[in-house]
């Protein structure tokens, strides 16, 4: 048995000719065939689907920056008992007072740290009339998300195809065993015949 590795690949993908393969080894052979051109489709898609959401995300940080200001608020009461935040810091809520970008005033409910008191500033995003809002995206976020879209569709479509040919594996030595002992029924009682 030929060690390349190019020669191996050949037979192992049935593009070698072998004229003892079996029907089902030829089954097998495509399928593993055409999971190699998915996984490899699979990660052309996964680059340009990773590059458009780059440049989505690039955009909307761009869009955010533009629309999105960090002002001061004077918390106009003690900051309520704290809850876990995604992040998994202690957060709590407190009624604040702050100036919109239009110049008006506004009062609202602001995130605020466990040991702020009434009368205390904390920075807060807002939109262009004073609403709160989620800080804007940074590049950080982008690029996650980027590389998240760009390698999650190759994994998915690799891990799948690599069940199906599993499946067609076990589903072809099943079958195989099966025609084993079926012809083995067949020869066996000659062959201990033949022995004696």
């Amino acid at each position: 048995m030929s060690q390349n590795p190019f020669a191996r690949l050949v037979r192992w993908l049935g593009l070698d000719r072998n004229p003892l393969r079996r029907r089902c080894d030829r089954v097998e052979a495509v399928v593993r065939l055409a999971a190699v051109i998915g996984v490899a489709v699979a990660l052309v898609v996964g680059v340009f689907a990773g590059m458009r959401e780059y440049g989505r995300g690039v955009r909307t940080e761009a869009q955010q920056a533009h629309t999105r200001h960090q002002v001061n608020a004077t918390l106009i009461e003690n900051v309520t008992t704290p809850r876990l935040s995604t992040a998994g810091a202690a957060v709590g809520h407190a009624q604040a007072r702050w100036k919109a970008p239009d110049g008006m005033e506004r009062v609202g409910t602001v995130d605020a740290s466990p040991n702020k008191r009434m009368g205390d500033v904390v920075k807060v995003w807002t939109d262009d009339h004073g609403i709160i809002t989620p800080r804007p995206q940074d590049r950080e976020t982008t690029v996650v998300s980027a590389l998240t879209v760009g390698t999650g569709i190759p994994l998915g479509v690799a891990a799948f195809l690599s069940l199906v040919v599993v499946a067609t594996r076990s589903v072809n030595q099943c079958r195989a065993r099966r025609v084993w002992e079926a012809q083995w029924t067949v020869v066996e009682p000659m062959w201990r015949i033949n022995g004696r």
